[in-house]
């Protein structure tokens, strides 16, 4: 499992400047996930509406290596079966949206243990976008990741986001919006 684990991130390594350079970011993310799925016995999905589009160089390798994190993480640590990873473009934005099958964790308590989760949070700030995981013991993992195309930084708006996803995240509903 360690070789395993190794040769994963030699791969990612490896993988990040030259396919993204030359074939952007939907083809780096397909090639990640095409080799890993080869290496390991479990089902990684990859679902985009999403072509040959280009987006700025620093987008392309940030999220490229982010997803690269996200599904090391969860081959190394979640004894997940399947991952899934949407990628597509909302207006302006770029969404990922990521999810494992594992054993689940508390978010509070990763925040604190090791670098993988606040690499992928201070990777996603310095392109002012925005990222929520959720995640409980026995239930998985889910990160739903925000990136604007266009330079601004990101407000997520939550009544678009509990209108697609169901639910909030993280925050009550105020007095003001109860009666929406």
């Amino acid at each position: 499992i360690d070789e395993a684990i190794r040769s994963l991130r030699e791969i990612s390594n490896n993988l990040s400047p030259h396919v993204l350079n030359n074939f952007g970011l939907v083809h780096g993310i397909k090639n990640f996930v095409e080799r890993v799925g080869a290496m390991h016995d479990r089902e990684i999905i990859l679902r985009t509406r999403l072509q040959d589009e280009r987006f700025d160089a620093n987008i392309e390798v940030i999220l490229y290596r982010v997803v690269c994190e996200l599904v090391n993480n969860s081959l190394k640590h979640s004894e997940c079966q399947r991952i899934i990873i949407e990628l597509n473009r909302v207006g302006d934005n770029i969404v990922v949206e990521y999810r494992d099958n594992g054993k689940g964790f508390v978010v509070r308590d990763m925040e604190n243990e090791g670098m993988g989760i606040s690499n992928i949070k201070s990777r996603i700030s310095s392109l002012g976008g925005k990222i929520r995981l959720d995640s409980k013991p026995a239930g998985g993992m889910s990160a739903h990741i925000e990136i604007s195309t266009n330079g601004s930084i990101l407000h997520l708006a939550e009544d678009l986001h509990e209108q697609v996803y169901g639910k909030r995240y993280g925050r009550k509903k105020s007095k003001h919006s109860a009666g929406r």
